[in-house]
């Protein structure tokens, strides 16, 4: 008996938040592959949602001539998750505190709260060619999985 590794998954779309139902697609695809609880594959996918519109949004400037890139992979024990963007690119320490009191109204920054909070790893760095790429990893135990 062979054991298949899990499928990878890559979408990379126009900077334009239309483009999110494809995004929404691939992630329960990949949810689907992985065997992901539902609570598990809740927390990916607004994991993944708040990077791919962080993109768009903040990394492309919604410029639809630039793209937003996402891949989801796993090895069984982890799950990856890359997102890039063509944008200038931006540092975390930029980014104002959400839970700061002078902050709690701002429409901004709590999407990379949710992610630092979810995910077992968050490293941010300059994509090959310019812009940003965002790499996440989240460790998968058997509870995780269906």
């Amino acid at each position: 008996m062979t054991l298949k590794e899990p499928r990878s998954f890559e979408l990379t779309i126009a900077s334009r938040l239309e483009e999110m139902q494809a995004v929404h697609a691939l992630i329960g695809e990949a949810v689907r592959e992985y065997r992901l609880s539902e609570e598990m594959a809740h927390w990916i996918e607004l994991t993944i949602s708040e990077s791919m519109i962080n993109a768009i949004q903040h990394g492309n400037k919604s410029d639809p001539t630039k793209e937003a890139t996402l891949r989801i992979s796993s090895n069984g024990e982890t799950i990856e998750i890359i997102v890039e963007d063509q944008g200038k690119g931006f540092e975390f320490d930029s980014i104002a505190d959400p839970t700061d009191i002078a902050n709690l109204l701002k429409p901004s920054g709590r999407g990379i709260l949710i992610i630092r909070s979810f995910m077992d790893e968050v490293d941010l760095s300059e994509r090959e060619g310019g812009g940003s790429r965002l790499r996440m990893v989240k460790k998968i135990r058997g509870e995780d999985q269906q």
